[in-house]
């Protein structure tokens, strides 16, 4: 399991994120997890990437 350690976090940001989490139920690491999971295993409509660098 891989370690990330975010610097220089804007103290707004944190508390939304602290929000966040509360109204979710989970800690804000796992909020954090969640909100990565969703944002990257999105996929994106239309052409399929050979069409793109094509």
């Amino acid at each position: 399991m891989a370690v990330l350690t975010i610097r220089d976090l804007d103290e707004g940001l944190k508390a939304q994120l602290r929000i966040r989490a509360a109204e979710n139920g989970r800690s804000m690491e796992a909020e954090v997890r969640a909100i990565l999971a969703s944002v990257l295993t999105k996929r994106v409509p239309g052409p399929g990437m050979g069409s793109r660098i094509r």
